[in-house]
């Protein structure tokens, strides 16, 4: 639930620095994403691995 709720509010961050949304065609588009670099997160209630979203 934690790593959910961490990834969707990476997405809602990322969104705006590409101007478009993931999958989404826009010409006001001004940045690309790279995929994803993984990297593990301690939180009080264990290890999470998160997938980091890149951009170009």
């Amino acid at each position: 639930m934690i790593r959910e709720l961490a990834q969707r509010m990476m997405d809602a961050e990322v969104e705006p620095l590409c101007g478009a949304g993931y999958g989404e065609v826009s010409r006001e588009r001004v940045n690309r994403r790279n995929g994803y670099r993984s990297r593990e997160w301690d939180t009080r209630a264990g290890t999470v691995e998160l997938a980091i979203p890149r951009l170009r």
